[in-house]
């Protein structure tokens, strides 16, 4: 099935992603410590789930790595069908499991079909892109099959009560417009129809309503809706430069709700301080460079797409997740990769990893510089050249 599996190792990917997962395996140590003892009467369970997640997906990214990037691009619709099958699955009464009052899971698969098709998305786009050619930029051809996915995939989990996940969708897919370089007029429809969209599914619920408006003013209500934002500041204020040092954070002691996923990276303020939390920003920016970097080498117009798809799969959750920690957007339940507790998120960081070597590795055998002119206008050429 595969052709040949001697592919080298892109050396840079690799030592971020250990750097993170160690880092993220230490700060997981720390904010899991008192949840664990609260949650599961063991203040070690968390970490060692999560040490099991990271080996598990270690190997899982050494074995991506050795398959053809190529395997997941062909068999695309395939992955996209599965991808919606699983999604419809967790709708139907008696077979999602209902957790906080949000339908997500399905019983005999340990992974959120929301995560799946995240990954699915970017392989189709990047598939259907890189075989549009010159049509890419045209309205039929090239904008409106990537619009019809993400509308069908975006109302699937809104049903599932995700508004974030289904956000993530539409912005993997703009960036895979962008960096194919489509008219702007595509980028405006996109926003037309999104931006109402989000507002009524804002409203719609009024814990959501209330989100935004703590968002807006935690003072107006400190002890709901602006409580986890005003104790995200104080950790960090506890901080300070340097930090108050590992294990050291107070607001992890039952102040700061679900601290070991949603506000880890308030724990990486308070107790390594705005040094830290530089670095933690600077790491995933690295990633990003690099999967960029990844995609300028790509042997074919399939990698030059599938690499920042697979990136943005990554770094996206990661940036969104700091900025709800320091307040720059309003609170949503998305991890932060390699930190945040949670198989879900870890395994398809994992997998997003391991095909991205893949690429990097064919890329960097064939050293031969492709065709990419039928990428029409394409942005990220400039910026990464």
């Amino acid at each position: 099935m595969f052709k040949s599996n001697k592919v080298p190792l892109d050396t840079v990917l690799a030592v971020l992603v250990i750097i993170l997962m160690a880092l993220g395996l230490v700060m997981l140590y720390s904010a899991g410590y008192s949840p664990g003892e609260k949650i599961k009467n063991d203040p070690y369970y968390f970490f060692n789930r999560q040490a099991a997640h990271s080996v598990l997906g270690f190997i899982v990214m050494l074995i991506l790595w050795k398959i053809p990037y190529q395997f997941w691009l062909r068999f695309s619709n395939i992955i996209m069908g599965l991808s919606v099958l699983a999604l419809i699955a967790v709708l139907i009464e008696g077979v999602g499991v209902t957790v906080g009052g949000a339908t997500r899971w399905l019983p005999f698969l340990s992974i959120q079909p929301s995560e799946l098709a995240k990954l699915a998305v970017v392989i189709w786009v990047a598939k259907s892109l890189s075989q549009k050619g010159e049509l890419v930029n045209t309205f039929r051809h090239g904008f409106l099959p990537a619009f019809l996915i993400t509308l069908v995939f975006s109302i699937l989990i809104l049903k599932e009560k995700d508004l974030g996940g289904a956000l993530i969708i539409v912005a993997l897919v703009m960036g895979l417009l962008f960096v194919a370089g489509i008219k702007k007029i595509y980028f405006f429809i996109m926003g037309a129809a999104s931006i109402p969209a989000c507002w009524f599914m804002i409203n719609l619920f009024r814990y959501r309503v209330s989100r935004i408006s703590g968002w807006f003013d935690p003072w107006s209500d400190p002890q709901k809706s602006g409580y986890p934002i005003l104790h995200s500041f104080f950790g960090f204020a506890n901080g300070g430069l340097t930090g108050v040092g590992p294990g050291g954070s107070a607001q992890k002691l039952s102040f700061l709700p679900e601290v070991h996923t949603d506000y880890i990276f308030t724990v990486v303020g308070e107790e390594l301080g705005f040094i830290g939390v530089f670095i933690v920003a600077f790491l995933f920016l690295l990633l990003c460079a690099r999967g960029l970097k990844i995609a300028k080498m790509a042997k074919d117009l399939g990698g030059f797409f599938l690499a920042p798809g697979l990136i943005m799969v990554v770094v996206l959750p990661a940036f969104l997740n700091m900025g709800v920690a320091l307040s720059l957007w309003p609170s949503k339940g998305l991890p932060l990769p390699f930190f945040s507790y949670g198989g879900s998120s870890y395994f398809i960081s994992c997998v997003a990893i391991g095909i991205l070597f893949n690429i990097a590795g064919q890329g960097a055998a064939n050293r031969a510089p492709i065709d990419r002119s039928s990428v029409v206008n394409a942005p990220m050429e400039a910026s990464i050249s």
